[in-house]
C-alpha cells in the first residue's frame, strides 16, 4: 500500500517539476508512471522501485532538456 503511494508522489513530483521547466506534463507524468512502475516490478525491495524510476525520470528530463537545448 506504501509502494502505491510513493508511485503517485513520484508522479505528481515530477509533473510538478515538468511544469516548472515549461515541459509537457502528460509525457512526463506518463513516463515517471512507466518507469517507476517497471522499476517496481523488477527491484524487490519496495522503496527502491518508486525512487529508481524517479531518479531515471528526472534524468531522462534533464537529458532531454541538455539535448535540444531548451
Amino acid at each position: 500500500m506504501f509502494g502505491l503511494l510513493l508511485i503517485i508522489a513520484a508522479v505528481v513530483a515530477m509533473v510538478k517539476i515538468a511544469d516548472a521547466e515549461n515541459q509537457s506534463m502528460i509525457l512526463w507524468g506518463v513516463v515517471t508512471l512507466l518507469l517507476v512502475v517497471a522499476c517496481s516490478v523488477f527491484i524487490p525491495f519496495p522503496f527502491l522501485g518508486p525512487l529508481a524510476g524517479f531518479i531515471l525520470s528526472f534524468g531522462a528530463m534533464t537529458t532531454y532538456k541538455i539535448v535540444t537545448n531548451k
